[in-house]
């Protein structure tokens, strides 16, 4: 069992109950003039972008608007399809030719997101205390090779679960690329002030392999990710 497949199990208890929808039919089935043999509503995934990122925002009339939702400032969840060796983006098109709704699509995204984090998700420390005695660890979390951003969209992780394996306060996150996501706690200054910039020499090293994802950082405040600001003024709010 994943570490938090105990949290997690009466919301997917609920849905196992519920009445077989679109989702259930092979794709195949749904739209019979594109083979397929992937189960539609198993392979959908929401992926954390860059608001600015110009693969997200070329709209076509063929292609339809591909679906977005607000994360945080600078950076959106889309919605993915698992084709096996890529991924596809879904648009307003695979909402008309597979008669689902962007609800239904949310739905189907979070379920997988949080099956796959059951499956295996683990916790790094990431200790650089060597090169200097007074600095403090920070985290890193893995579950998938391409999804482990998208892990700041499920927020009972972060309001619970997280709290119960670590002793943290005000949550901070790095996403340097899209394959990582570190975090730490905002209020130990010795952890976080090392988590930035070795998050930003990161970012810069995955610029070769085309994998970069954001130089921010994330507070979890009030339930929701703001961007940190690092003035005087947000700091004393944040604490």
């Amino acid at each position: 069992m994943g570490i938090f497949d105990q949290f997690f199990k009466k919301n997917q208890n609920t849905e196992s109950n519920q009445e077989p929808s679109a989702f259930d039919i092979p794709i195949s089935e749904l739209q019979k003039a594109r083979e397929g043999t992937i189960n539609l509503g198993q392979s959908i995934f929401p992926v954390i972008k860059r608001a600015d990122d110009p693969k997200i925002n070329i709209n076509s009339i063929s292609a339809g608007e591909i679906l977005k939702d607000p994360v945080a400032e600078e950076i959106v969840v889309c919605y993915v399809i698992d084709m096996g060796e890529n991924f596809e983006f879904i648009t307003t098109r695979h909402l008309l030719s597979f008669g689902l709704t962007f609800d239904d699509i949310r739905d189907a995204g979070r379920r997988n997101l949080i099956n796959r984090v059951n499956e295996d998700c683990k916790i790094s420390i990431m200790d650089y205390s060597s090169s200097n005695p007074a600095i403090k660890p920070f985290y890193r979390l893995e579950f998938d090779s391409n999804l482990n951003p998208s892990i700041m969209l499920l927020d009972e992780f972060w309001e619970s679960s997280i709290k119960e394996i670590i002793d943290i306060d005000t949550i901070a996150v790095t996403i340097p690329a899209k394959n990582i996501i570190f975090f730490s706690d905002m209020k130990v200054m010795e952890s976080f002030r090392t988590m930035r910039p070795i998050s930003k020499k990161f970012y810069e090293a995955s610029i070769l392999d085309q994998v970069e994802l954001s130089t921010n950082t994330y507070i979890r405040k009030n339930g929701k990710w703001i961007l940190f600001l690092d003035t005087d003024e947000q700091m004393a709010e944040l604490w």
